[in-house]
């Protein structure tokens, strides 16, 4: 696949401290970010690479909204996964919603309050104002905010491509069933041959 540097966008897809770090909100209730943690060196070359050749980057931050008296506003599912973030997690102001440092700096941040980087966000605003036709995705997780957007932009018409070394998930058969299937619609390959491309 050829990769152009004009019209193509990578994803950093909620790669924030609550869900990355080994005392985020995520390792604190049990849940093992050792897995998620690995995908980081390889998105940091891919982020490393993309500003140098001047593909844009976009960062989303899931985003938890509360209610005046603090409960989550239309989150039901997620909380339903993960009860804790019923009263912590990904509030605007805390520290453990910000990106992890690995990754450096995005050109634009979203402030995401779903799966979908594309649902409440002004991505798809910028990407076309950039001329954007393809969005490069990393990040977590798999069978959720990776999927979610993927589908959201092939909806959209925008070209997909999945980094496969790039996207974790914490259940790994969830991970590589998201993968087999998101591969029927969309390109999958791995950081090696995005920089490659990048490169031609």
């Amino acid at each position: 696949m050829t990769i152009s540097r004009g019209s193509t966008a990578l994803l950093l897809l909620d790669l924030q401290r609550d869900f990355l770090d080994p005392d985020g909100v995520y390792a604190r209730h049990g849940l093992p970010v050792h897995r998620l943690r690995g995908i980081i060196p390889v998105i940091a070359r891919v982020t490393a690479a993309s500003r140098t050749a001047h593909v844009p980057i976009f960062a989303s931050k899931f985003t938890v909204y509360t209610s005046p008296g603090g409960a989550p506003l239309g989150l039901d599912h997620i909380v339903k996964a993960r009860p804790f973030l019923r009263t912590t997690g990904f509030r605007l102001g805390d520290p453990g919603r910000e990106l992890i440092p690995e990754v450096g700096r995005a050109d634009y941040e979203l402030d995401k309050p779903r799966f979908s980087a594309f649902h409440g966000t002004p991505l798809e605003v910028l990407l076309r104002s950039l001329e954007i036709d393809t969005v490069v995705l990393t990040g977590i997780v798999t069978h959720g905010g990776v999927e979610g957007t993927a589908r959201d932009a092939m909806i959209r018409d925008f070209s997909v491509v999945i980094l496969e070394d790039c996207v974790a998930a914490f259940d790994e058969e969830l991970h590589l069933a998201s993968l087999r299937g998101m591969g029927m619609y969309v390109t999958v390959m791995d950081a090696a041959a995005y920089l490659k491309a990048l490169a031609q």
